[in-house]
């Protein structure tokens, strides 16, 4: 007669459990480590590569129609100053004695805030509530058209040397 198997032993053959050796997860842990630093030199290379458009903003910029000027500084803080000239009208008639003309007065400057996205676009919000919008194209890093979101009005700006 055949003899039954003994309880908790099964008709297959026993594994042998492969053991892992300290070379194999040297070997696993080093391809990891490599694959994270070649993905982060990848990215640090397009980050390089991709235009800032936050280093081609900042400066003075003053406008090719008129003489308002535009300051961009390094904090997202931005000025626009329009000087007003006496001849204008916005100031009282020059007494008859003087022989200079009026020197031009300066307004006070509208202060703001300005947020870059990707590709050059900078949305400008000023104190006075009006919002602009503009892109700074790599092309062309000297000028940019500034637009009022309210009327669609452009302005072009040229960078002060």
């Amino acid at each position: 007669m055949a003899r039954p198997n003994p309880p908790g032993k099964g008709t297959t053959p026993p594994r042998n459990r492969t053991k892992f050796k300290i070379l194999d997860i040297v070997i696993v842990i080093l391809g990891v480590v490599f694959i994270i630093g070649y993905n982060r030199l990848s990215i640090a290379k397009l980050q390089r590569s991709l235009p800032n458009a936050n280093t081609m903003i900042v400066g003075e910029w003053k406008s090719t129609r008129g003489p308002e000027h535009i300051v961009f500084r390094a904090d997202k803080s931005v000025s626009l100053t329009s000087v007003r000239d006496a001849a204008q009208g916005d100031a009282p008639p020059a007494a008859p004695h003087t022989e200079a003309p009026a020197a031009p007065e300066a307004a006070a400057p509208l202060v703001g805030k300005y947020q870059l996205s990707e590709a050059g676009k900078v949305y400008i919000d000023l104190s006075n509530g009006k919002r602009y919008t503009t892109t700074i194209a790599p092309e062309n890093k000297n000028r940019f058209d500034l637009i009022d979101t309210y009327t669609d009005g452009v302005t072009t700006y040229e960078r002060v040397p």
